[in-house]
């Protein structure tokens, strides 16, 4: 016995196709930030190389936290003395990093141990909407760095919503079409 192959009603089709381009649209758009946000140090370390404002760093403090059951240096923030002759204080997670002993405490400490290797190394930094430093010894490694877990992450969720929208489209026309054939009526 032969199985009759069902079909779905046009308006149902159409509604569908609409779910499924709303989707694609969040795939490529969160693809996106996460392609960019895998770039962004590349990125900020270009623009310091080519438009950053000079000086010397003259103290850092750690940020150490605990994760896993470990300590983590997980930024710095370096007090610098711009060309100017103005002092800055900012924040850098490019930083010749460290392991801080089991016993350190959480949060800002003022003694680590690669202050030495930060304090009096040059930096570039900007000011403005989105100030950025960093130590010109990090600058190089950072704007040749190459594709990270983002980039590939973002680039699959931008591919698999471009797949997607080419699936809703074809579907979405598809509908469309039935809908307009004479004695169809859409049914939801």
């Amino acid at each position: 016995m032969a199985m009759r192959k069902q079909s779905i009603p046009a308006g149902t089709a159409r509604t569908a196709s609409i779910i499924v381009l709303a989707f694609a649209v969040i795939f490529v758009l969160f693809g996106l930030s996460m392609f960019q946000a895998g770039s962004a140090a590349g990125a900020v370390a270009k623009d310091l190389q080519l438009h950053g404002q000079h000086g010397t760093v003259t103290d850092a403090r750690a940020n150490v936290g605990r994760s896993d059951g470990r300590r983590h240096a997980r930024q710095v923030e370096l007090t610098f003395l711009g060309d100017d002759g103005s002092t800055h204080v900012m924040e850098t997670e490019h930083f010749p990093h460290f392991y801080p002993p089991l016993n350190s405490k959480v949060g800002w400490v003022d003694d680590f141990a690669t202050k030495d290797e930060i304090v009096g190394q040059p930096v570039s930094y900007r000011l403005g909407e989105s100030p950025a430093v960093e130590l010109d010894s990090e600058l190089a490694a950072l704007a040749n760095a190459g594709w990270s877990f983002p980039n590939y992450l973002g680039l699959a969720l931008m591919v698999m919503g471009a797949g997607a929208a080419i699936g809703g489209i074809v579907s979405l026309l598809r509908a469309v079409r039935l809908l307009r054939r004479p004695g169809t009526t859409p049914r939801n």
